[in-house]
Order: C-alpha cells, then structure tokens, then sequence
C-alpha cells in the first residue's frame, strides 16, 4: 500500500506497515553528488587555462573582456579567486545533499515539518500578500523620477537591466510610467489576495516589487524593509497556494470540477508552509549570528545599546519622538536586559522550524522586539510585525467558534433541489464560504419530506415549494427565496459587508423580483451535466484530485527547503550585498566609544524663517526609514563627485518642496550641522553634543558653503548663513 508520505518519494510500505525502499530521495542525491564530483573535475581541469588564455588576451572576445586590471593583479590573483568560487560551491553543494538528506527522512517530517491543508497555505498567501498591498501602497514610487541620476548605485541585479536595451532608465525616470507600475503591481497583490490567477499573478507580484523594491534601493540603501516578504513571494510562486481561498478554487467549485478539500491535510502543503516559515526565520539568525560574530558575546554591552539607541533618536526621520533621550539616566542592566533578550530572540529564532511551542512563543516575542526598536529608535518594521501571524494556524480556533456557534445558536437548514444545475452550483460555493460550518446542505429529493417536517418543528414543506425556491429553516422558521439567502448571508462572514444594504426597505422587493426571475429561468440559463452532484461524488472527486495533482512531486520541496537554507548561509557566510541577497548583518558592530554622531537639517524658506527640515515632505519615495541619509551624509565627504550628489539632491528635494508650499513658505537654503555627542561624559546636556561641521546649501544660485572644526560651540542649532569658515567649497 503507498501511502501519502511514499508519494513524495519518502518511504514505500506494505500492509503490515514494513518499509520497502527509500530509492528516489537516495538516487537523486547520489546523482547531486556525482554532478559536485562533475565539477571539480570541470573547474580544476578545464577552466584554469582558460582563464590563464583569458588574462593573456589569447581567448574568445567575451571572454577576454570579462578579466581587467591586468596591469594591477597578476594571473595567480584571478586563479585564485576561482579557487575560491570552486570550493563554495562543492561546500554549497556538499550541504545542500547532507540538509535535502536529513529533512527528507520520514522522522524530520513527521516531527517538524507535519501535513497541513490548503486553507492554510491559502490563508498564507492571502495574509502575505494583504501586508505587501499594504507597504506597497504606503510609497510614492512616482516621486523617484524627481531625483538625478546620479543617486543611483548599482547594488544589485537591477544594474544589468539598466545596461540591457530596453528602456529601463527612460521607464525609471518617467513619473507616469513609475504611478502606472506601482497600480499595477498593487492591482495584481489584490488578485493574489482574493487568489484569483493564481499560478500567474503570485509569480508577476513577486517580480514587479522585486523591480519595486530594488528601484527604490538603488536610490537610497539597502535596507530591509519588505524583503522578507519579497522571499515568501518567491517561496509562494512555487507552491501551489491557489488551492485555497481563492476566487480560482470557488470557480472549479462552481463549475463542478474537482479540487483539493480546504480541510483535507497534504505533505504538499506542509512542505510548502514550511519553506515560508524558513524565508522568515533566517533573517532573525543571520541578524543574531552577525552580532556574535562582529559584536562578540557582549554585543549587549549597556554602551553599544546606548550608543544604537540615542544614534537612531538623534538622526533626522518621518518620526518626532525621542523617547530613547529620556532613558540617560537609566540603570546599564536596563540597555544590557534589552540587548539579551535581543540577542537571544534573533538568534534562537531558527527554533521555531522545529518546535510547535516555539511557534507561539517566539513570534509574540519578535512582536515585542519590534515594537520596542519602533518606540526607541523609530524604524518602523510593519512587514515582520505582521509577518508573525504566518506562524499561527486559526484553523483550531475557527473550529470551536463555529462548534460553539452550533451548540448555542444551531445551524441552518439549506434545502435545494439537487436536480437543479444552478443550485447545485449555488450550494458547492455556499459550502466553501462556510466558514465556522454553520450550513446544513440537504438535497431534498433525498429527504422524507413527511418526516423531515416533523422534525423541524412541524413546518408544512411541500416539495412543489421546493421545486421552485431554496428554503432555509432554522429555529422553527422558514425563510424561502430572497429571503432565505438573506438569512444565510448572516451566518457566512465573506456576506457580512452586504448584510445591512439586505435589508434596507426596498431591496427586499428588489431581490425577489430578481429571483424569481433566475428561478423561472434556471433551466435556460444552466443545463445539467455530469458535474451536478453536490455531496459526496465531490468529496470523493477532491480527494482524487488531490492526490494525483501533487503525489508526483517527490522529493522537491525538501530540496528546496535544502536550498534556501544553503544559499541563505552561503550570503551570510561570505557577506553578499547584492540585491536581493543580503547577509542581514545590522546593527552588528559594537561601540563602546560612547560618542553619538548625527545629522541636523534646517531649512529657511523664503519668510525667513528657519525651521526643521523634512525631507519626507518633498521626495516620499524616500520618505520611510530616512532613506535620505546617505544622500546628506554625503555634504561632509571629501570626493567631488560625493559633493555634487549631494547638492544635486538637495537641488531636487527643494524644487519637489516648493511646487506644492505655499507663498513665503518656499525653501531658499538648506542648512545641514553635523554634530557630536559624548553622552558618557555629558550625558545631561540639554543640546545634546557640539555642532562640529556645517554645510549650507543656497537653492536659487547653486552655491554650497562648508564650516568646519568649530570649537567650544554648542547649543546652535540655527540655520544662520557662513560665509566665511576653515573651508569653502563652491
């Protein structure tokens, strides 16, 4: 007998429950390694003296091209940098056959991984999805054309497509073009949410805020908002989390076509949950692990948090608050407790892949973090907020919502004439939006009518009534035609936004008339087919489907599972920053210096008036987490080129400002102070440190001037015009 497990190329077992064979998951990972061996071969034997032929300019044209600085580095340079690929990859490999070996055992996968059903994956999907429509419309991509070229740093994939052919610097730079991309790709978050298209739209989601995404970083820095997100997309593009909630599954439903029981459990789908659950769980360890490794064990020195702390309170961003500032005088074993328990839930955060309570515990905990590094250093992470509740299935919960519902209120009774192709087509989609199974589906052709009405407190149910309207009784009532459906909109929560226009006084009549109208017309509109059945056919139906749609699967999804692990370890180990792979090391330094260095920027407008400036005021695309900051940082580098991004930009921020300010509230002059603060040995200064550096920017004539090494000055904080100072730069 094959069980379910077998079908993923697990284990083969007889009656009697004897294992068989576990051939498939050993040959493939027999054939893995030969292709490693394959490699070695390749890389040590072939490509060393093409590379040699390569540096002397003796290979093909593309080839040749690929190797420059000739004149810097000798030939030995560039083997061995190849010898270092060679071994990553045997490793890479190597690792991905030892983990696709352990996590494919029947052990692993009835201990850690489990079965799921596709409501759960569905609701994933549709959760993940509602949080990306969320960030997404939170931007203003649009106002990314406003800003010069020469912001933009290559730092990641998206270079190549400025390099390619195709228009996409011109597309880059066109506001309209950059509004109609962002609607678009919220227009296909929204089908993913509701599933509709799903095998198409889940993988175009994920590529345009992958476009989204890099565009936005490539004018400011990389940072990680949303990318956690854009990794389950991906991880969802191949899985099939269609096969529930969604408007795709309500349409076979509807057509009578055979799909997968929303509460039938399947090693597909657990697999599948399971590689989301991992696409979330590595930044938290890699961020844990990068602060061991850089920070060392007392990462959570009561210094460095400070230092983190006062630093992110201090900078210039689309928060106000500075409750951080208000914690100086507070114990060390405060900053140290919260750097332990920071430490400790990022790093041990990988626990959940193998613990059920885990699962519960952890992901309330990151919550907490994240609540707290919002309230202390404003950085807002919404998408890891939201993103815990993937690890919580409500499938239990909603279950003994809808049992209690059952004892205290009873269900209704939906009586349909299973003859009728539009009924029966009716009643299969009121079966998956029961939710909390408040619906009783009776075919009354296959009722004793007699009996049944004696049962259902005495009422006169004639099947001639029948054969013309759905009935519904519940608590000794009867509801026929638009009412009935009325009735069953109060017990099904995808209904509830209509329930109150049902009943509003003139619908009533409205809805009967179109009733009637469909039930006189039910025969012309629909026909009956071999699909017409409701009950059991369909489950058996469902149940085949299935298990012929995913048993040949096999060994796919641990091996994927093997290969985010791999390639997310892989980023960490080596430190890659290439959009989209990141090692996640933030905040992983530690600064025991206990001084603070930060930003303040003023603007004096056209009234004369100086005032704090906000940047997220003019350019919204780079609005959230002060993606502006290196942009400003940048007035105080000693690089030309630095220098003119800067005023390019703050060229830019202003004319986007003054376009919507209003009459003597436009900005004339920027006026950016570098300060710093020694809160060890001032910890009670009300300025909070010296202004060091100035930068002053005049927006009408272009002009940019530089005071430097202020002494024994603090407390400034004006945005009053140099003119004179230890450098002047024009």
């Amino acid at each position: 007998m094959l069980t379910e497990a077998s079908k993923f190329g697990l284990r083969l077992v007889n009656r009697s429950g004897n294992r068989l064979v576990t051939g498939p998951r050993v040959r493939l990972l027999l054939f893995l390694i030969g292709l490693l061996l394959v490699w070695i071969g390749f890389a040590k034997v072939v490509v060393p003296p093409v590379i040699e032929s390569a540096y002397r300019g003796e290979s093909w044209p593309f080839l040749n091209h690929i190797i420059h600085g000739q004149a810097v580095h000798s030939v030995d340079f560039y083997l061995h940098l190849w010898d270092k690929i060679t071994k990553a990859i045997f490793l890479g490999g190597l690792g991905l056959s030892v983990i696709a070996l352990v996590i494919s055992s029947p052990v692993f996968f009835s201990k850690f991984v489990g079965e799921a059903t596709a409501g759960s994956l569905g609701a994933i999907r549709m959760w993940t999805c509602a949080v990306l429509l969320l960030m997404t419309s939170l931007e203003d991509l649009p106002s990314i054309a406003l800003l010069p070229a020469e912001m933009r740093s290559g730092r990641g994939m998206l270079e190549y497509l400025y390099r390619l052919p195709i228009g996409f610097e011109t597309f880059v730079s066109s506001h309209s073009s950059l509004a109609v991309f962002q609607s678009v790709t919220e227009v296909l978050l929204f089908f993913g949410v509701i599933g509709c298209l799903t095998r198409i739209v889940i993988p175009l989601a994920a590529f345009c805020h992958f476009l989204l995404l890099g565009i936005l970083v490539d004018y400011s820095f990389f940072w990680h908002q949303n990318l956690a997100l854009l990794c389950v997309m991906l991880v969802l593009s191949f899985t099939p989390c269609g096969d529930g909630w969604s408007v795709d599954g309500l349409w076979k439903v509807y057509q009578g076509r055979g799909v997968a029981d929303a509460d039938r459990m399947s090693p597909v789908y657990g697999w599948a949950r399971y590689a989301c659950w991992a696409m979330i769980a590595w930044p938290y360890m890699a961020n844990g692990l990068s602060k061991l490794e850089d920070g060392g064990l007392f990462w959570w020195n009561a210094i460095n948090l400070r230092t983190n702390l006062y630093m992110d309170t201090l900078k210039p961003r689309e928060y106000d608050w500075v409750f951080s500032l208000y914690l100086t005088h507070a114990p060390d074993i405060l900053f140290s407790a919260m750097g332990v328990f920071t430490l400790f839930i990022e790093t041990c955060f990988g626990v959940v892949l193998f613990s059920r309570v885990a699962r519960r515990i952890f992901p309330i905990a990151a919550i907490m973090m994240h609540i707290g590094i919002f309230l202390l250093q404003k950085i807002l992470f919404l998408d890891l907020i939201l993103l815990q509740l993937i690890f919580f299935d409500f499938t239990a919960i909603r279950k003994a919502i809808g049992k209690r519902l059952a004892i205290k209120r009873g269900r209704l009774q939906v009586l349909y004439d299973g003859l009728c192709p539009l009924c029966c087509r009716t009643v299969r989609l009121l079966a998956r939006f029961d939710l909390f199974n408040r619906l009783e589906l009776l075919d009354f052709r296959q009722l004793d009518l007699s009996y049944h009405s004696g049962r259902a407190h005495a009422l006169n149910l004639r099947s001639e009534d029948l054969q013309e309207e759905m009935y519904v009784t519940f608590r000794g009532d009867a509801y026929r035609g638009f009412y009935a459906y009325r009735r069953v909109a109060l017990a099904l929560p995808i209904m509830w936004p209509l329930v109150p226009w049902l009943f509003l006084p003139w619908i009533a009549s409205f809805g009967e008339l179109v009733y009637r109208h469909v039930a006189r017309n039910r025969s012309k509109l629909f026909w009956c087919d071999a699909h017409c059945p409701v009950q059991k056919p369909m489950e058996n139906k469902s149940k085949e489907v299935s298990a012929r749609s995913h048993a040949g699967r096999g060994f796919s999804y641990p091996l994927a599972v093997s290969a985010i692990v791999v390639v997310s370890f892989m980023c960490w180990f080596y430190r890659i920053e290439f959009y989209p792979f990141t090692s996640w090391h933030l905040y992983s330094g530690s600064n025991t210096s206990g001084k603070v260095e930060y930003l303040k920027v003023f603007a004096q407008r056209e009234s004369g008036v100086s005032s704090r400036a906000r940047f997220e005021d003019a350019i919204g695309a780079l609005g959230w987490d002060a993606r502006y900051s290196p942009h400003i940082g940048s007035c105080f580098e000693k690089q030309p080129r630095d220098l003119e991004t800067c005023k390019k930009f703050l060229a830019a921020a202003a004319s986007a400002y003054n376009q919507k300010a209003q009459p003597g509230e436009r900005i004339t002059q920027y006026d950016i102070q570098l300060w710093m603060w020694d809160f060890l040995s001032h910890p009670s200064d009300p300025h909070h440190g010296k202004l060091t550096d100035r930068f002053i920017f005049e927006i009408n004539t272009g002009r940019a001037l530089t005071e430097k090494n202020f002494q024994n000055r603090s407390g400034a904080g004006t945005s009053t015009p140099v003119s004179t100072g230890n450098s002047v730069r024009q």
